[in-house]
């Protein structure tokens, strides 16, 4: 009996306390302290109009120390000289030993101890703020100003043919279709036709039952174009995986049927395509070419195409794989129905230049001025990269000066924006040093920090960082700590010392892990004077070298022995490729949560080729790893090759709007920016003759036109406060009051109150 009165007492218990109280989990309440987002157990919860979160995470979060008094259902934190008191249920708490008065109290949510977020940070002596379009908390424990780590001015762009207003856009149209198709009939002069459209129409092979399951194709004609007959693809159910379904033809690249290809013949294909119907929602329809050798599958094409409804011109050179004769399509992308015709493979011969074959002409719906996602990323990069920063001018006395003129001009980004840089341009190459320092504030090492060029010359890694620092780069990345690779691209130089991948060493788990510590704390403790930031692993999807012998354990030791060389400031990234897109990498990554690895950040490297995704893809994605991970995002190594100058420099911006538009994006990083030193074929930005390509025009308005805070001004109120909302970045500030001018220099950061005070002698 005495326990069914008890169980009545508690119900009835909690039900007075709903009738006094609105609570709610709100799983969209999001939580960021000095920038970083905070991820709880339980979710934050909404009492009476105030947000709740649990305890031991906002405290420890902020570096107090937690006590928990069970009898008296009381929580204690303490932070230096201050002790902060909370009672369950008690909406009097204790702020060192004074009473304070809470519009809540503290309260229990699914056996979590709740308490009020904006009074436990004020009172361990951080600012809080709400920002209501996004539900965010955001807490900063570092004060007035940031400290300003560089007063170096860069000489940036300050030219532009566009307004600084956001929605005054550079967009560039593809090249015309006539002109496409005179360019093409004297390119294809200068080689051979070795397949055509009636060749891999009449080599088309049935579709086998596996195929069946996903759509047909057939055969149709065609009028009005320089083609009659066209390869018209259904897909009616679109396949888990591409490889589900492959429309084939008998066809090849061959001048004679079973003569082979060789690796150093250049080649294009060419064809025309457009969308019937279905497709991405707005006349988009999408096939990936694949040209490929017949036994082992090894690719010399695996480009996607895009068409919208009207016929579009596609061209897409290929080559460098042996022997790669068999050809097939891949429409399994959406339920859809595409046509192409005019197909047509030239073989131009050995050592051909690529950049004199014509461009693809294609569009994307997402890329078109107008297009709604695009909007949507200007309001947030409105709210999210910009503050009100505070000028208050007083005398020599402590009075406040109204009417004084206040101008703030910025001369530094808080964001990076940047590129891989290599030793032996940026030692003497006055060109390559003038573009580099004109337009990037960041960089990062391609080479010479990876564990074997280090070791061969440790002298190299200070030399390029000291040049870099030079010329005003002030971000600097490491890159990279461990990689699993023997050899670079090049096939002939190490990434990794050779020793590491011999058997004593990489199957002896003593020697191994030694080997790898003493790496890691020698070249983090060689530069820590210049690099704070480092990709600690990097393409863990690619190479398993170690971590196929010694798990994912090997992979939290690394970040342990990188945080414990460089300390608690260092940020700490694990880098990955084209993997980034796939659940493998979420469980990856989930993965190493798991072993509560160390890691501040995920780099993105984002090299796109034929397979371009779209903003609203990179939105989606950029979101789930914040939601799901809460850590720092970074693009590591943007290239884009493969797509044509037009559709580049509109993918370009698209790219950097939906990175800057990302809450925790701090970064926006090229592999190289100009065509004689670049990863890709050519460089976005800049061509060997050192001109400007369209996706540089983009790249320097949006970089420092549109998201550039320039000659802004404004005039002290009564209190002798000015405010001026302006981009994230460094500034200097002159203010002319009573006849005389004071300058100075200052960091109006994200995080930070933001607030000068300037004095007036």
């Amino acid at each position: 009996m005495k326990k069914l009165i008890s169980i009545i007492l508690t119900v009835v218990l909690a039900m007075s306390m709903l009738t006094f109280s609105s609570v709610y989990a709100d799983d969209g309440i999001k939580v960021t302290i000095d920038g970083k987002a905070q991820t709880y157990d339980v979710m934050p919860v909404i009492v009476d109009s105030r947000t709740l979160v649990p305890m031991r995470g906002i405290f420890e979060a902020l570096g107090a120390e937690i006590a928990w008094d069970d009898a008296t259902k009381t929580v204690t934190g303490k932070k230096g000289d201050v002790t902060v008191e909370l009672q369950i249920g008690n909406t009097v708490a204790k702020l060192n030993g004074k009473d304070i008065t809470l519009d809540v109290p503290a309260t229990i949510v699914s056996d979590r101890t709740m308490v009020p977020v904006r009074f436990i940070s004020e009172s361990l002596g951080c600012s809080v703020d709400w920002i209501g379009d996004t539900k965010t908390v955001v807490i900063s424990s570092k004060g007035k100003l940031a400290p300003l780590v560089s007063t170096f001015h860069r000489n940036v762009p300050t030219q532009f043919e566009k307004s600084s207003d956001m929605n005054d856009m550079i967009y560039f149209s593809n090249v015309d279709k006539e002109e496409m198709n005179k360019k093409y009939e004297e390119i294809k002069a200068l080689g051979e036709v070795v397949c055509t459209t009636d060749e891999f129409v009449e080599g088309l092979i049935p579709l086998n039952d596996t195929y069946k399951k996903y759509g047909s194709f057939e055969v149709v004609d065609v009028e009005g174009e320089t083609f009659n007959k066209a390869l018209r693809i259904t897909c009616t159910e679109v396949p888990e995986k591409s490889s589900n379904f492959i429309v084939k033809t008998k066809a090849t690249p061959e001048r004679n049927p079973g003569d082979g290809v060789k690796a150093e013949d250049v080649m294009l294909l060419a064809f025309r395509m457009r969308t019937v119907s279905g497709g991405d929602g707005s006349g988009g329809g999408r096939v990936q070419f694949q040209i490929e050798h017949p036994e082992t599958y090894k690719k010399s094409l695996f480009d996607n195409a895009f068409s919208t409804n009207e016929w579009q011109i596609v061209y897409l050179p290929f080559g460098g794989r042996e022997n790669a004769t068999a050809i097939g399509i891949r429409p399994g992308f959406y339920e859809q129905v595409v046509e192409i015709g005019g197909i047509e493979i030239i073989n131009m011969g050995p050592n051909f230049d690529k950049s004199l074959l014509p461009q693809t002409s294609a569009e994307f719906t997402e890329l078109k001025e107008g297009a709604p996602w695009r909007q949507e990323a200007l309001d947030r990069i409105e709210k999210i990269r910009k503050g009100d920063f505070t000028v208050v001018v007083k005398d020599k006395d402590g009075n406040v000066i109204p009417d004084a003129d206040v101008e703030l001009d910025m001369f530094e980004h808080q964001f990076e924006f940047g590129t891989c840089i290599r030793t032996s341009h940026i030692a003497g190459n006055e060109d390559y040093r003038k573009t580099l320092s004109e337009n990037f504030n960041a960089a990062v090492s391609e080479t010479n920090m990876k564990w074997a060029p280090y070791v061969n010359d440790p002298t190299k890694c200070k030399t390029e960082v000291t040049n870099a620092k030079d010329l005003g780069i002030k971000y600097y990345r490491g890159h990279v700590l461990i990689w699993e690779k023997l050899l670079g691209t090049n096939k002939t130089s190490y990434m990794t010392p050779p020793e590491i991948f011999e058997d004593a060493v990489l199957k002896n788990p003593e020697v191994f892990d030694q080997k790898c510590k003493e790496h890691i704390f020698k070249i983090t403790q060689d530069l820590k004077d210049y690099v704070t930031e480092w990709d600690v692993a990097n393409e863990l999807m690619l190479y398993d070298h170690f971590t196929s012998i010694h798990g994912d354990e090997a992979v939290a030791k690394w970040f342990k022995w990188a945080r414990e060389s460089l300390g608690e400031d260092a940020e700490l990234y694990y880098n990955e490729a084209d993997d980034v897109w796939t659940d493998a990498y979420l469980k990856r990554v989930d993965g190493l949560v798991e072993l509560e690895t160390d890691f501040d950040g995920l780099g993105l490297q984002s090299h796109y080729g034929g397979d371009l995704k779209m903003p609203t893809e990179q939105i989606a994605l950029y979101d789930k790893l914040a939601e799901r991970y809460g850590k720092r995002l970074k693009i590591t190594e943007f290239s884009c090759d493969k797509s044509g100058e037009a559709v580049t420099a509109n993918f370009l911006r698209d790219t950097m709007i939906a990175a800057f538009a990302e809450e925790n994006m701090d970064g926006f990083l090229f592999w190289g920016f100009w065509d004689k030193v670049v990863y890709a074929e050519i460089s976005p930005l800049f061509k060997d003759d050192w001109s400007k390509r369209m996706g540089g025009e983009v790249y320097q308005d949006l970089v420092y036109n549109k998201w550039w805070t320039r000659d802004a001004k404004a005039k002290t109120d009564k209190d002798g406060k000015a405010v001026i909302r302006g981009f994230y970045g460094d500034y200097d500030v002159t203010v002319n009051a009573n006849g005389k001018t004071v300058t100075d220099m200052v960091a109006f950061h994200s995080g930070y109150e933001n607030v000068l005070e300037i004095t007036v002698e």
